[in-house]
């Protein structure tokens, strides 16, 4: 194969492998929104010059999820309903979906099924921050979402090799191994916190210790996708869950089997329907 871990990693300290990159609009949403003069209106005039983008917030705020009396028309009115910080979070989750898509019909799929993948994580990670009183629900779905970033350029990079597409099972191998890395990489560049550069990179470790033994965000998104690939063929799925510290450190240990946390599977489908 003309492509491996090595070359990958060669290409990406030597600046030849593209990554992608937050459209514009997720930015002046999150920089807009940090500022503590910022206010809603503000936020709502910036997602406005996004027409897709607009029609998503005020569908979202009509949702099952934020529903209220009488439907929001606008985007002002859709936000002022959700607040500041799911808008924030909500603009750059929206924004994010146009990455995991390509013209490549085998790269396509895999994008596809990355962000399907990744929208179920996220919802189950907002459920589980919300038991934990140091964790913050929007970041949990951001980290969610963004767990598995670092496929995009490797598939991106793999278009040109019809060769490396056509053995998925070297694919798959490929993508495994270097995505990590690759991910936290790309959420440095974004900018984005520390706390959430590290999920990327951490999230495929079961013996980790936590954030010097408290839960962060790695042990929700470690535990987000475990309870999403149940009777999949992801490595984690072969995971015994007596191995995952993370459970312990969100005291999660007596209820992995189900989802009976804080609304439950309802919710987790209600959060999961508003991103995808």
């Amino acid at each position: 194969m003309a492509i491996t871990p090595e070359s990958i990693l060669d290409d990406l300290e030597n600046e030849r492998l593209p990554l992608p990159t937050l459209p514009e609009v997720a930015l002046r949403v999150r920089d807009t929104a940090a500022d503590e003069n910022a206010s809603i209106s503000d936020v709502a005039r910036i997602i406005e010059t996004d027409a897709a983008l607009s029609a998503r917030i005020v569908q979202v705020g009509n949702s099952a999820l934020y529903r209220g009396v009488a439907a929001a028309e606008t985007v002002q009115a859709a936000a002022m309903r959700m607040g500041l910080d799911t808008v924030r979070t909500l603009a750059t989750s929206l924004a994010m979906k146009q990455l995991f898509q390509a013209t490549h019909p085998v790269v396509d799929a895999y994008l596809r099924q990355a962000w399907q993948q990744s929208t179920e994580v996220a919802a189950v990670s907002a459920v589980i921050a919300r038991t934990v009183a140091t964790l913050d629900a929007d970041s949990a779905l951001l980290a969610g979402l963004t767990h598995s970033i670092g496929l995009a350029p490797i598939l991106v990079k793999a278009e040109g090799e019809p060769q490396l597409l056509a053995d998925t099972q070297y694919l798959e191998r490929l993508i495994y191994e270097i995505h990590p890395q690759l991910g936290s990489r790309i959420l440095e560049a974004w900018g984005f916190s520390a706390a959430l550069v590290k999920v990327p990179a951490e999230h495929l470790k079961i013996d980790r210790n936590g954030d010097d033994g408290r839960p962060d965000y790695v042990d929700v998104v470690q535990v987000a996708l475990l309870q999403t690939l149940e009777n999949s063929t992801h490595p984690l799925a072969q995971v015994d869950p007596a191995e995952v510290s993370a459970l312990d450190r969100l005291g999660m240990r007596e209820s992995f089997d189900e989802i009976t946390l804080s609304g439950g599977v309802i919710e987790v489908e209600e959060i999961r329907d508003a991103i995808l």
